[in-house]
């Protein structure tokens, strides 16, 4: 008797686990991230700033395993100041356009809160805008230019999920292992530039913030 009591208790727990991520459910949502940094040293000041809007949608092709894409804005703002009589500043301004593929999988901590991976195939087109400025006359600066960006890449990212109800979902996720091709070309010159970047690592401070709803 105690055994079957047992049994069923497992499994009404494995069932209220699942009852968010198993096969045939979709997930509507999106996350929102933000990131502020500033250095400084004796001879330049350096800002950055960047906001990412992702909404997103997936499918569970089985229990906790769902496929989905995001599409979204990404802005990135940074810059730089020499700390002289002249006052010379650089900022570059970067907006894009995103299309990320992803491959979401949950483990069960509880019937309310899953860890989850994912791995994703974030694309981004945009405009990078480059202006540099002074506060004397007296000294020329070059000219504001404009460049078109391409980056592909693939993104490894951790995340826990609470879910306070059977049909919604609070995400946090943080920024894991990632690679990413980059292109920039010069729109008056169409100097070409390309760079690889590989990321390890995770920033405690520019967490991802999102909201899921499942039907």
């Amino acid at each position: 008797m105690k055994k079957l009591l047992t049994l069923a208790v497992l499994s009404a727990f494995a069932l209220a686990a699942n009852a968010q991520t198993e096969k045939g459910k979709i997930i509507l949502g999106g996350s929102v991230g933000y990131s502020n940094s500033k250095s400084n040293n004796d001879a330049m000041e350096n800002k950055q700033n960047s906001l990412t809007l992702l909404p997103s949608i997936g499918y569970f092709v089985k229990d906790n395993l769902a496929l989905g894409v995001g599409i979204g804005y990404s802005r990135l703002t940074e810059k730089s100041s020499e700390k002289t009589q002249y006052l010379l500043s650089q900022k570059n301004t970067t907006d894009y356009f995103m299309v990320s593929p992803f491959i979401r999988h949950y483990v069960n901590i509880s019937d309310q809160f899953k860890f989850f991976g994912q791995f994703s195939v974030p694309m981004k087109w945009g405009n990078l805008e480059l202006a540099t400025g002074t506060t004397s006359p007296a000294v020329s600066v070059a000219p504001a230019s404009n460049s078109k960006t391409t980056s592909i890449g693939v993104s490894i990212e951790p995340g826990f999920a609470y879910f306070p109800t059977k049909r919604i979902g609070i995400q946090l996720s943080l920024d894991g292992l990632s690679y990413a091709w980059n292109k920039t070309e010069n729109e008056n010159s169409h100097h070409v530039d390309k760079n690889n970047a590989f990321n390890l690592g995770t920033n405690f401070f520019a967490p991802k913030i999102g909201i899921q709803f499942h039907f």
